[in-house]
C-alpha cells in the first residue's frame, strides 16, 4: 500500500467523523464553511433533488423543480489502472446517494469508485471495490458552481414565465 491509498483509505474511513463534525459545528452555531473542502461537499449534496432520473412530485403544474441533464459530464477521474474514465452527473448522484463524498487532508473530495462507471451493474461485478475518485478541489468548485448556477437561470426563467402568463390572464 502506498502513501496515497492509505490517505484515502483513512479519508474514507473519516468520513462519518467529518459529517458528523460539520453538522454537530453547523448545529452549535459555528461556521464550518471556512474548512477546505466544506463549502464543494455540501454544494454536491445539494445537488441531489435536480440530478435525478424522474421529475419529483410536485403540488399541481405550477410548480417547478429545475432539472440538469443527467448523462452530461460531470468531470474526468484516473481509475485504479490509471485509464480515464468520465463521470456523468448520473454518476456523481449515485455515488452521492448510494455511498458517499469524503474529504481528504488536502480538501479534494473523494467519491466511491461506482460514480465513473456507467452503471450499477459494471461497478457490481467489479472484484476489487476498493478504489476511490479523487476530485479536485478547485475544478470541482468551478464545476459545482456552473452547475448551481444553471439551475438558479432554469428556476428564474420558469418564474418569470409564469408571472407573465399569469399577468395575461389576470
Amino acid at each position: 500500500m502506498n502513501k496515497e491509498e492509505l490517505e484515502n483509505i483513512l479519508s474514507y474511513n473519516n468520513h462519518a467523523v467529518t459529517m458528523s463534525q460539520i453538522a454537530v459545528s453547523l448545529l452549535l452555531g459555528e461556521n464550518p464553511l471556512n474548512m477546505k473542502g466544506v463549502r464543494e461537499l455540501l454544494a454536491v449534496y445539494l445537488l441531489i433533488p435536480y440530478i435525478t432520473n424522474s421529475q419529483l412530485d410536485k403540488p399541481d403544474e405550477h410548480y417547478n423543480i429545475p432539472k440538469l441533464n443527467i448523462k452530461s459530464l460531470f468531470g474526468k477521474v484516473i481509475n485504479k489502472d490509471g485509464t480515464l474514465s468520465e463521470m456523468t452527473l448520473d454518476g456523481l448522484r449515485n455515488a452521492i446517494c448510494h455511498s458517499f463524498v469524503a474529504l481528504t487532508e488536502k480538501g479534494d473530495l473523494l467519491l466511491d469508485d461506482r460514480a465513473s462507471f456507467a452503471t450499477r451493474k459494471a461497478h457490481d461485478a467489479l472484484d476489487d471495490k476498493g478504489f476511490c475518485n479523487r476530485l479536485e478541489l478547485d475544478k470541482t468548485r468551478n464545476k459545482l458552481l456552473s452547475l448551481h448556477k444553471q439551475i438558479l437561470q432554469q428556476q428564474a426563467n420558469y418564474n418569470n414565465n409564469l408571472l407573465k402568463e399569469m399577468v395575461n390572464y389576470g
